[in-house]
């Protein structure tokens, strides 16, 4: 059992050049690994070799929306479990810098804060409002308790904590970064409080706080580090260099092409980093994966807070692999070798012969013979039910992740020729992905991330029963759009210019507990279920601990937009645990299996195609690969 008395001996401490840990000069190597993105049986192999490249310091984000799911319920297991972390990390002789502020953004949803804040239509979030803060103080006092015995001056891992991440690109309110660092010192946080932000005077002005470290944030490069490097000198002569992120690769998004670093150019600019005699935090030095439905987006103009600017909505993959030290299965990459070899020489050692660890990949061909069509199943999948005067959003009724189910009757109106006539439909405010339907049969599919052609709901001489099933593909993790990221529809469906009352909502967030009960039919032929949004059940053998990747490409056939591309989208569990969201847009066509979800016999697959077509994408079959597939061509 750990000893909680404080021990000063063993605080971080600073001079102008060098950290001190219990009154020791402690080199500061430091790289980002995030706890909640690798799963838990795969920790250890990951930081041994974070270790063994040489890094001292892991800093982790924590994501608050991942471990208070909805408001007072609090997740401490499974990937969440962060004090197994810590114990890891420690017997492993690791430092931790942790990061567990309300706002992470990490191409996290909503950057980390939870959505259902949002239920809330005028709250401020990352400000002083009194609401968001007595939600953050609630957070902290069941988070803090927890962190405490981990604390250095403990006897635990923990040298320093954020109090904030890049503030200074967001805005103007001091008086809310005081308030967090006064909860966390009031929570008994003792140890050295720090802020990261952007690698310029007002970001770090703004981002800043008296007494706290201050980290810069920039895109790793040769010729990168010496501009950041007189600036923080400049503002901050009393502490040592400290690159808070150091981008060694880039966030990657859907229908977007995978954007490489050259490993070459990003050595030499860590090996100027390490030059100037600072401490530089790889980020990502692995990156692992967006399980679930965790992955943020950005916009074009999140930088720009200006009303109407036109702004391309752009959701971040699956994959988290973003091009770091250690891939998205934590294999080592040319830029581990290349930058460990900069870490050595600037330390003086010998270079280390490169030696691959051993990894070992299985190939499987799984059968699909269930298939369940998500209209017949309803009232299993539902969570909760309401029909309101007109659509509202996902937050209004309780939820924050996967999909809404919008429904309407659309009455038969006679032009004045006496004929019924076609009527164009508009879905106000709708985020993210609309799927539409017409007595079942599927119409077409509305985006925010691409103009879309109008979609004309034909005359059939009667009541049309009109169905919107709406994704939320991820809410936006960065500037001020953050703000209006409620899902589904918020401003009304629209017939003709006029608008719908009397909506019928279901709430489908898609949760194991759900999805588990679902009722499969083995016979079912493709042509009974295209267009429909269906799932896909199979059972298989494996190899446990083995890692694999589901090759999604079979699914390129489907559903096309009213832009007329296609863009089926999804997403899968193994043994109850979801692995992530599949799109065929691309540039990712695999996702990562943990081969700690396998077992030997009877593993349960099952996918969600939130739009399935004919042939191939109805399949009775779905391969599992060796290799990952995260950068093929985006489609047109």
């Amino acid at each position: 059992m750990r000893v909680n008395a404080m021990n000063e001996s063993s605080l971080l401490t600073f001079d102008a050049d060098s950290a001190y840990l219990g009154g020791k000069r402690f080199y500061m190597a430091i790289g980002d690994i995030h706890y909640f993105r690798i799963h838990p049986a795969d920790w250890e192999r990951r930081l041994m070799l974070v270790r063994d490249f040489g890094i001292t310091v892991v800093q982790t984000y924590m994501p608050w929306n991942l471990h208070e799911p909805k408001e007072g319920q609090y997740v401490f297991d499974g990937l969440c479990d962060i004090e197994g972390y810590l114990n890891l990390c420690d017997r492993l002789g690791l430092k931790v810098m942790l990061r567990p502020s309300p706002y992470i953004c990490s191409e996290w949803d909503l950057g980390g804060m939870p959505a259902w804040l949002l239920g809330d239509r005028t709250i401020e979030l990352r400000t002083c409002d009194p609401r968001f803060l007595s939600a953050v103080k609630a957070w902290y006092s069941v988070l803090c308790p927890k962190l405490l015995p981990f604390l250095s001056t403990r006897g635990g891992p923990i040298i320093a904590v954020a109090v904030e991440n890049e503030y200074g690109s967001y805005a103007y309110d001091k008086e809310y970064l005081n308030a967090l660092a006064d909860m966390l010192r009031d929570c008994g946080i003792d140890v050295p409080l720090y802020t990261t932000d952007g690698a310029n005077d007002e970001m770090q002005s703004l981002g800043s706080l008296p007494g706290c470290w201050q980290g810069a944030n920039f895109r790793g490069r040769e010729g990168s580090a010496a501009a950041p490097y007189a600036l923080m000198k400049r503002i901050m002569p009393d502490k040592p260099f400290f690159i808070g992120e150091w981008w060694s690769g880039r966030s990657m998004h859907w229908d977007e092409p995978f954007s490489h670093r050259d490993p070459v150019d990003v050595a030499k600019g860590y090996a100027e980093a390490l030059a100037t005699d600072g401490y530089t935090a790889f980020y990502m030095f692995g990156g692992g994966t967006n399980f679930g439905f965790m992955s943020g987006a950005n916009m074009g103009n999140s930088y720009s807070p200006r009303p109407g600017t036109p702004a391309r909505y752009i959701p971040h993959l699956t994959s988290y692999d973003e091009d770091a030290l250690l891939s998205e299965d934590g294999m080592p990459t040319e830029k581990y070798f290349l930058c460990r070899d900069e870490l050595d020489r600037h330390l003086g050692r010998e270079p280390r012969p490169r030696i691959m660890p051993e990894k070992r990949v299985q190939t499987l061909t799984i059968p699909l013979t269930g298939r369940a069509c998500l209209f017949d199943n309803l009232d299993i999948l539902t969570v909760h039910r309401e029909r309101t005067p007109s659509a509202r959003p996902m937050e209004d009724l309780g939820q924050t992740l996967g999909y809404i189910l919008y429904s309407a009757n659309l009455p038969d109106v006679p032009c004045s020729s006496g004929e019924p006539r076609a009527r164009s439909l508009r879905l106000g405010g709708m985020k993210d992905r609309a799927l539409i339907y017409a007595d079942r049969v599927y119409l077409g599919c509305e985006k925010r991330d691409r103009k879309s052609e109008t979609i004309m709901i034909k005359p059939t001489g009667n009541s049309i029963a009109l169905d919107i099933l709406v994704e939320n593909v991820g809410r936006v993790n960065f500037g001020f759009a953050m703000t209006d990221e409620r899902k589904g529809i918020s401003d009304g469906i629209y017939a003709g210019g006029k608008k719908l009352f009397g909506i019928d909502t279901r709430t489908l967030p898609l949760e194991w507990e759900q999805v588990s009960r679902l009722s499969y039919g083995d016979n079912v032929q493709n042509e009974d279920i295209a267009g429909q949004p269906v799932f896909l059940r199979g059972t298989f053998d494996a190899e446990p601990g083995v890692d694999t990747f589901a090759d999604m490409r079979i699914f390129s056939e489907g559903c096309i937009d009213t832009a007329g591309c296609i863009d089926t989208a999804g997403c899968v569990w193994i043994n109850g645990f979801n692995i992530g969201r599949f799109r065929a847009c691309g540039p990712q066509h695999t996702l990562y299996i943990p081969g700690a979800l396998l077992k030997d016999k009877d593993n349960e697959i099952v996918i969600f195609n939130s739009c399935s077509g004919s042939g191939a994408s109805a399949p009775r079959s779905l391969d599992c690969i060796g290799r990952p597939i995260l950068d093929a061509p985006v489609a047109d």
